[in-house]
């Protein structure tokens, strides 16, 4: 997993629900922060897309 390293922020958990109890299996991806351009966003989504698809191949 060292390919990660870099790729990420850190992540903060919190006890909060944003609306994820309204479905099973609901999830929320939040991308970029206020440190983050809009191209670094889009190209980390390219690859949560491509990682996805697999996914749910």
């Amino acid at each position: 997993m060292n390919f990660i390293l870099g790729l990420f922020k850190p992540i903060i958990l919190r006890n909060s629900r944003y609306n994820q109890n309204l479905a099973s299996g609901a999830c929320i991806i939040e991308v970029g922060a206020t440190g983050n351009t809009l191209e670094q966003c889009e190209v980390s989504m390219k690859y949560l897309a491509n990682v996805i698809a697999e996914v749910m191949k």
